[in-house]
């Protein structure tokens, strides 16, 4: 994986290093992050522990990808979570999932890292589609993809809203 930095942003797979599944739990925990993502039921440090440990066979089986967003220089201050999982790995689409710790939201970070990935993703991995699903009840996370190029695609029941990046053609 080449290194993916921006001005405000840097990303790095998770860690066995760095407190990760501390950090992994807190986020597990945080009241927003369990209201708009999925996480698991076991929420524990040590859930966080075999998950951290378990991500780069995901990664190396080509399942999906979850780095870190940090602090460019800084890679023990985490300010959340960006990745995918190819869910048409025929046809090479990918959906993709962001999260940031309260202290790091509205500063344009999320953004930022899902740049960063769908870059990555689109021109060194291949991936012909990238989609998200946000909820129309948190326009928040839909900006998040607007700004990082993503289109409104439409929209599913219960407020869920796709947004797709394609690869270029050619």
């Amino acid at each position: 994986m080449p290194p993916l930095r921006g001005p405000n942003v840097a990303l790095r797979p998770w860690s066995t290093d760095f407190g990760d599944a501390v950090t992994l739990s807190r986020a597990w925990n945080d009241p927003d992050v369990v209201r708009w993502t999925t996480v698991p039921d076991d929420r524990s440090v040590e859930a966080a522990r075999r998950w951290v440990g378990a991500e780069g066979a995901r990664r190396d089986d080509g399942l999906a990808v979850d780095l870190v967003a940090t602090e460019p220089g800084e890679p023990d201050r985490v300010h959340g979570e960006v990745g995918f999982v190819l869910v048409k790995p025929d046809r090479r689409w990918a959906e993709v999932g962001y999260w940031l710790f309260p202290e790091a939201r509205g500063a344009g970070r999320a953004t930022e890292a899902l740049r960063l990935l769908t870059e990555w993703a689109i021109h060194d991995l291949a991936i012909r589609r990238l989609f998200a699903r946000t909820n129309a009840a948190n326009p928040a996370a839909g900006a998040v993809a607007r700004l990082a190029g993503y289109d409104l695609a439409g929209a599913l029941d219960g407020g869920v809203e796709v947004w797709v990046r394609d690869r270029p053609a050619g």
